[in-house]
């Protein structure tokens, strides 16, 4: 084995364990949660329900401090240098007729009600709402690279531009800026994105970037995958670090509930 498949073969045999570990809880709670019948004379019980999928997410395990000066600051200053660029180019017409990629990157930063008269998929909306309690379980571990530029490159802030100019409305990259400061946190998750706190992004789904609207994990893609296998609308997740179940939560249409409190977490 070489130094490289080393490292990658550990990896994976930590992951496995931990899947186990996922697993083992995920069944233990399905059997306290058991709608099944219990048979009095044989002391018996039968579940009702079918397995749920388990699937495994890597956990923020980060602390909170107050959101440093010098981080606001250099947030602000690169924001400003690429709203610089931003501003090169007129204003997007919204009445001219709309690419299928600009279509799409206005409806993923908003419910698609906010953009004319297209219909709202309840299916849809469902699935977001398992995903979106998935991410709250892990707690943004993919945000902790968001840094100072919470990846608001010139395509997202085009977009944003675009949005805040709607229905005849002018607005300049003083504004944009004014508007993106104002909803900077008190506090974050240490090192991490300056938007990134425990509740959440603090920026509304309108102003973050492309990027974050859009992006999917390994996990959150197995997810979703198993609930297209499964049919079914529940699933447990479990988020670790590289040695630790850290929370373990079961999701279904309600919302998610913690399972368990591992050791380590």
């Amino acid at each position: 084995m070489s130094r490289r498949e080393g490292p990658i073969a550990a990896q994976r045999a930590r992951n496995a364990r931990l899947a186990d570990q996922a697993a083992a809880y995920a069944a233990l709670d399905a059997v306290r949660d058991t709608s099944g019948a219990h048979d009095r004379a044989t002391g018996t019980h039968t579940a009702a329900t079918p397995a749920l999928p388990v699937i495994l997410l890597p956990a923020n395990t980060r602390n909170t401090e107050p959101l440093p000066d010098e981080s606001r600051d250099a947030f602000l200053e690169r924001l400003r240098a690429r709203l610089a660029t931003t501003f090169v180019d007129a204003a997007r017409d919204d009445t001219a007729p709309m690419s299928g990629e600009a279509r799409a990157a206005m409806e993923d930063a908003a419910p698609p009600q906010r953009f004319g008269n297209a219909p709202v998929d309840d299916a849809q909306t469902t699935r977001d709402a398992l995903l979106g309690a998935a991410c709250a379980t892990c707690r943004g571990e993919c945000c902790t690279a968001g840094g100072t530029h919470a990846f608001l490159r010139p395509d997202s802030l085009v977009r944003v531009r675009a949005y805040l100019s709607r229905d005849g409305a002018t607005v300049d990259a003083q504004q944009i800026e004014a508007e993106y400061a104002r909803h900077l946190p008190v506090r974050h998750y240490r090192g991490s994105c300056v938007y990134h706190t425990p509740t959440g992004c603090a920026l509304p789904r309108t102003l973050r970037s492309n990027l974050c609207n859009r992006y999917l994990c390994g996990g959150l893609t197995q997810l979703s995958r198993a609930l297209d296998a499964s049919g079914g609308d529940s699933a447990y997740v479990a988020a670790a670090d590289s040695v630790h179940l850290r929370r373990v939560a079961r999701l279904g249409p309600d919302g998610a509930r913690s399972v368990a409190r591992p050791t380590g977490g």
